[in-house]
């Protein structure tokens, strides 16, 4: 036990040369831009955000000499000029970067021909009894040339909810969106297929946790037509952020993408531009089109309102011990009432409520999206 218990040491890698690193994350599509590049440095081990690379002068570059030039929009963060430039498959293109007296460049990548996202869709299944209840969001592909095998996908979802207290000085407060985005490349090849064909490939697990699926739901599918070498950089860098946390993991080492410091190759640049075809497919999923025994909640289980009755002549109405108490957990008093507490004694009736109870703009957006349907 005691051997066992020695045998293990901290470790502190020398990371220093590691702390200052170039960072680039972009991308070009057939989809209509603008295109955006984000730039970077990498930060200390025990640092939290990357320092952004402010003041650098971009350009991208087809294999036939034609270049567009990107500006600065945010701090770190480049767009393209040209409004009407897309990306079109067949053609090679390269980022090149300008910080100083430094040059960075990324290699010529050819944009894919965009395979056909077929098919998305949803199926509801529970294995057993015992097992959580989900939906699952699930996509059919297939590229009849077989020239793409090699396969991203990225997702927006969007949904709407409603919170449950109505706060009738603020009807706008009542019904919002919420939306989120996979943060990794989800990943497939058919590589060892004798078609190039994917079929019932899982994009996302709902279960009855989140209010995702308690009203109405959209989301947005984007298929990646990737390169093997795009591919192999994506999954490997999947395997390093996920494979972390125990002694058995792949030891850590610095992933280079596929651009290059022209004034000093022996420095490493992190990131990638990526250059690709994407085709994309929207589908919504109301409430009423699930099984009855799909529950979701409504993400407000612990929403209850509270009444508190005071004097008038109370001038802060924290005095009063309820309404102090109250508060001191999160409440706010969102409303007031007159009556009479007593025959000669006026008062106010005061309802309390935690604010995202009742104001839904705390935690999503009150605009209907553009893309936003209702089933008809």
């Amino acid at each position: 036990m005691i051997f066992m218990t020695s045998c293990v040491t901290p470790y502190y890698p020398d990371i220093t040369k590691y702390e200052n690193l170039f960072v680039v994350d972009g991308e070009l599509t057939n989809l209509t831009g603008p295109y955006k590049v984000k730039l970077s440095r990498t930060y200390k081990y025990d640092g939290s955000i990357g320092e952004p690379v402010t003041g650098a002068k971009l350009k991208i570059t087809d294999n036939t000499g034609s270049e567009v030039l990107l500006k600065e929009i945010n701090s770190g963060e480049y767009s393209t000029v040209d409004t009407i430039f897309r990306g079109i498959p067949g053609k090679s293109y390269k980022l090149q970067i300008r910080v100083n007296e430094d040059i960075f460049e990324s290699d010529f990548e050819t944009l894919k021909t965009p395979a056909p996202l077929d098919k998305v869709y949803w199926d509801y299944k529970q294995q057993d009894k015992n097992a959580p209840k989900r939906v699952q969001i699930l996509i059919d592909t297939q590229d009849p040339t077989n020239n793409t095998r090699y396969y991203g996908w990225e997702y927006e979802e969007t949904w709407k909810f409603r919170v449950p207290i109505d706060f009738y000085k603020k009807p706008e407060w009542k019904i919002c969106f919420k939306s989120d985005s996979n943060k990794f490349f989800i990943l497939g090849t058919s590589i060892e297929r004798n078609s190039d064909k994917i079929e019932g490939q899982p994009l996302k697990f709902i279960d009855e946790t989140t209010n995702r699926l308690f009203i109405r739901y959209t989301i947005l599918t984007k298929q990646y037509s990737f390169t093997e070498k795009t591919y192999t950089y994506f999954k490997d860098l999947i395997k390093l952020n996920h494979d972390q946390g125990t002694l058995f993991d792949a030891t850590p080492y610095s992933l280079v993408g596929n651009i290059k410091n022209l004034n000093n190759k022996d420095v490493p640049v992190l990131g990638y531009f990526v250059v690709a075809g994407v085709s994309q497919k929207r589908i919504f999923i109301d409430r009423l089109e699930l099984p009855e025994e799909f529950n979701p909640t409504d993400g407000f289980n612990d929403c209850l309102q509270r009444y508190a009755r005071v004097d008038t002549t109370l001038k802060d109405f924290r005095l009063d011990r309820t309404v102090d108490s109250l508060m001191k957990v999160g409440y706010i008093i969102y409303q007031k009432s007159y009556m009479l507490l007593a025959p000669d004694k006026p008062g106010w009736q005061l309802d309390l409520a935690k604010p995202p109870c009742l104001n839904c703009t705390l935690t999503g957006e009150s605009k209907i999206p553009y893309f936003w349907t209702e089933k008809k």
